[in-house]
């Protein structure tokens, strides 16, 4: 179990396992969160679906798992039309959920993602292909 909380302006503790860590936080004028500990800093900023599937440059193909991890969920089925955002599978790694999504409207092709499956690093989890015009109209 997890817990984090604030306790004073601009640090927050974090436990987890029974083990407490503190961080420096700050939020920066562009958004980014930047979290900091033991000499290093990590900037995070939450990126809306939209917002990553036009990062892809509207381009469909493989959805690969960011780190070596488990499967947890998976929701789409071969064949399944989407939409850009639309969750797809679920990847628990480090404790973490990191959840995959459509990088554009399309359809669910080659499912590799299995419940319960561990992945490596990187693996296609699943191909989304791109809705051609006419889909979308």
């Amino acid at each position: 179990r997890c817990r984090t909380a604030a306790v004073a302006p601009g640090v927050v503790e974090h436990t987890q396992d029974g083990r407490t860590r503190r961080f420096a936080v700050a939020e920066g004028a562009d958004g980014v969160v930047w979290i900091g500990r033991d000499g290093q800093a990590w900037g995070v900023r939450e990126q809306a679906p939209t917002e990553a599937a036009a990062a892809a440059g509207g381009a469909g193909g493989p959805v690969v798992s960011p780190m070596p991890g488990t499967v947890t969920v998976v929701e789409v089925a071969d064949g399944d039309a989407v939409v850009a955002g639309q969750k797809l599978v679920v990847v628990e790694a480090m404790k973490m959920e990191h959840v995959l999504t459509a990088p554009v409207d399309g359809t669910v092709r080659e499912l590799r993602a299995r419940t319960g499956a561990t992945v490596a690093k990187d693996a296609v989890l699943l191909v989304v292909e791109p809705a051609t015009q006419e889909e979308q109209a």
